[in-house]
Parts: C-alpha cells; sequence; structure tokens
C-alpha cells in the first residue's frame, strides 16, 4: 500500500472516530430510536421531584436525617404491639447490611405510640406525627408510589430528602439489595 493511501485511510478513521460517538449520542437523544435499558439497579420507584423532609415539619429530628442514610417506615394511625414487627422487619434490613449496618438508620413514624412493656428495638427512633399536618399530607400522597393506604416504606438520602419509595411488589431481597448499593455509595 501507498504511503498516500495509508495517510488517507487514517485520517478517514480519525474522523470517524470522533465523529461516530457524537452522531450516536444525537441520534439516541433525539428520539429517533426508542432505546430504553432492559433493567436497573434500583428496584424502589424514584419519588421526583425529591422530598426535603424538613420541609414539611419543623420537628429536630428532620435535621438528624442528614449525613446518613435512613430507612423510613410511615404508618398511618397508632402503633401499639402489632408495630413490633414493622420494627423487627426495619431491624432486619439494617442487620442485612453487615459491617455497614451502621450507615442506616432506622425510622418508625406514625400518628402516636402506645407504650410496649418492652422494646427491643431501641435502634428504631420512633416519631409521633399526630400534630403534624403539612408532614402527614406529604405522606399520605407518597404512598399511592409505595404501600398505598397512607402506609409507605422510603429511603432518605444523607441530603435529607426522600429520594426512593418500596412497594408491595418489592421483595425483602429487593430492598436489601437497594440499600447495600446505596450505603455503599456514600463515604467510600
Amino acid at each position: 500500500m501507498q504511503a498516500k493511501t495509508k495517510n488517507r485511510i487514517t485520517i478517514i478513521l480519525t474522523v470517524l472516530l470522533f465523529t461516530l460517538p457524537v452522531v450516536a449520542a444525537y441520534v439516541l437523544s433525539s428520539g429517533l430510536i426508542d432505546f430504553k435499558p432492559d433493567s436497573t439497579k434500583n428496584n424502589g420507584r424514584f419519588i421526583s421531584p425529591l422530598v426535603r423532609v424538613s420541609d414539611h415539619t419543623q420537628q429536630p429530628w428532620a435535621d438528624d436525617l442528614m449525613g446518613t442514610w435512613t430507612l423510613v417506615r410511615r404508618v398511618p394511625g397508632s402503633c401499639d404491639e402489632s408495630c413490633l414487627e414493622l420494627e423487627n422487619d426495619l431491624h432486619k434490613y439494617r442487620l442485612s447490611l453487615g459491617h455497614r449496618a451502621e450507615k442506616l438508620a432506622l425510622l418508625l413514624l406514625a400518628d402516636d405510640f402506645v407504650a410496649t412493656a418492652d422494646d427491643p428495638f431501641e435502634h428504631v427512633q420512633k416519631i409521633a406525627t399526630a400534630k403534624q399536618t403539612k408532614l402527614n399530607q406529604m405522606f399520605d400522597q407518597l404512598s399511592a408510589k409505595s404501600l398505598q393506604n397512607g402506609h409507605g416504606l422510603y429511603v432518605v438520602a444523607p441530603e435529607g430528602y426522600l429520594m426512593m419509595a418500596f412497594t408491595p411488589e418489592n421483595t425483602s431481597t429487593e430492598i436489601i439489595r437497594d440499600l447495600s448499593l446505596l450505603v455503599k455509595r456514600k463515604g467510600e
């Protein structure tokens, strides 16, 4: 092959190398091709737009959500001994994270709490929200994306935003997988 031909091929390949990614990005973003990945890594539903919890309550516990991932279980009405099972579920999700368990805080929200004889889950923070109308309205709306009828299982990001909701279709394994991916991201 002559030097002239080699130079032309080199120039053509160089131009293609830099223009093909631009053309591919344009075609994919323009909607000419309807491409959607088969799956994503997350199983929960992203909450869009994000909701900052502290915008809906003036309580100091909302500020405590900053700096750590928090798994929130919301229950409408009173929480009595039947809520021990919900606390146990939250506890199991945290335990499943192994050495990263300390990166996940647990929060149980209900209108009020009936005192129980023994509380084996002291690390689950319990917040009574009966007098917090704005907060309850926000959670009632978000419940449609989660467990329905006022119930919900949510993830609060370290920045204080509700960012993910889990639905009844999500299995424990899927929830644990999402939590593992999230706590792995922060601080490593």
